[in-house]
């Protein structure tokens, strides 16, 4: 019986434990077949015909690569969703059926559309390399210039001073003779730039006045002499001034006793208030010292006044003070007279009551 029990209770621990719950309906069951509506305003009910959807979006697809909804401060254009991309199906090799010319022409567009993209980015790159090039050479131009300068500077001191001159040789002759070439090239450029403009003086002059003025104003500047320097408009501007001329000479042929005559009219009315004034200035100065003067005492005048109000306050206080003195005075001498009076009367009655006594 033990071994029984314990075989069992080994069954029991081996097993899984398995509760028993409430009946509960299968899914099936809870799914039904009519649609459920939401009856309200917030959502909008919109029809969508597949067949057109289809028709218009086919091909198309939803590239969600770079896209950014941030809250950017930045002035840089945030990127959404892209619908560009599109699925372009080519038929390969071992497929049975036959390619369309739908799906010919799409392949043909996008190997076009590779090409051209392949040949401009070849352009850039080409123009890139002639750049970097060229600069490259004008710089070894310019050491080449700069070397020969310093070369040419220390030969011209070498002779002045007297001492021998030292030269160095190229282990490059091809080099060399290249830029003694360009060297010469320049050389001629510059002279003949020099002669169209002018000697180191003038060059310094027109440096000066493009670096006072703004660039634009001396180009338009410089158009337009060069405008003035063709032919045909100083032919018009030389018939334009001549008819000028003629016209001015014309003027002067009509009006000359009438100018003449106003302006002698003028001349004597000019005259007539320059003598009048001359005797005004003459007076002028005396005029001048006497408001001088006048100014001076009225001055003066005011300063009195000031003092002669405060002495006027002075003796008024001192003469208010005097008053109370006085009459400080007065009572003071009835008082003494009073008292003098009451001394004697005391004294008398002394007297009496002595002379009383002594009897």
């Amino acid at each position: 019986m033990f071994t029984v029990l314990f075989l069992w209770d080994i069954m029991s621990i081996q097993q899984e434990d398995v509760y028993e719950t409430e009946d509960v309906p299968d899914d099936d069951d809870e799914v039904s077949g009519k649609e459920t509506f939401v009856d309200s305003e917030d959502v909008e009910l919109v029809h969508i015909d597949m067949d057109a959807a289809m028709k218009r979006y086919k091909g198309r697809l939803l590239s969600g690569d770079n896209v950014d909804f941030s809250d950017s401060i930045t002035r840089k254009r945030r990127i959404g969703y892209g619908s560009g991309a599109y699925v372009l199906e080519v038929v390969g090799s071992a497929s049975e059926e036959p390619e369309t010319l739908e799906q010919k022409f799409q392949r043909l567009y996008c190997e076009l559309n590779d090409l051209t993209e392949a040949v401009q980015q070849n352009k850039e790159s080409e123009e890139k390399n002639e750049l970097t090039f060229d600069r490259s050479d004008i710089q070894a131009m310019i050491t080449t210039l700069k070397a020969l300068q310093n070369e040419q500077d220390e030969n011209s001191s070498d002779k002045h001073s007297g001492k021998p001159q030292s030269a160095q040789v190229s282990s490059a002759p091809k080099q060399t003779s290249m830029n003694e070439g360009r060297l010469a090239n320049f050389e001629a450029r510059l002279k003949r730039i020099e002669k169209a403009v002018g000697g180191p003086e003038t060059l310094d002059e027109m440096g000066k006045a493009i670096c006072r003025e703004p660039l634009l104003e001396t180009v338009e500047d410089l158009r337009m002499r060069l405008q003035l320097l063709q032919p045909t408009y100083a032919d018009n501007l030389h018939e334009r001034i001549n008819q000028v001329l003629l016209k001015l000479r014309q003027l002067d042929d009509r009006k000359p006793d009438r100018i003449d005559g106003e302006l002698q009219e003028k001349v004597n009315n000019l005259y007539e208030m320059m003598s009048k004034w001359d005797e005004t200035c003459v007076g002028l100065s005396a005029a001048v010292k006497r408001m001088n003067g006048l100014q001076k005492l009225h001055e003066q005048a005011e300063q009195f006044s000031t003092k002669l109000s405060q002495l006027v306050g002075v003796y008024s206080r001192v003469s208010k003070t005097i008053e109370n003195e006085e009459m400080a005075l007065f009572d003071f001498r009835q008082q003494t007279a009073e008292a003098l009076s009451k001394m004697s009367a005391d004294v008398k009655k002394l007297e009496e009551r002595v002379q009383a006594l002594s009897k």
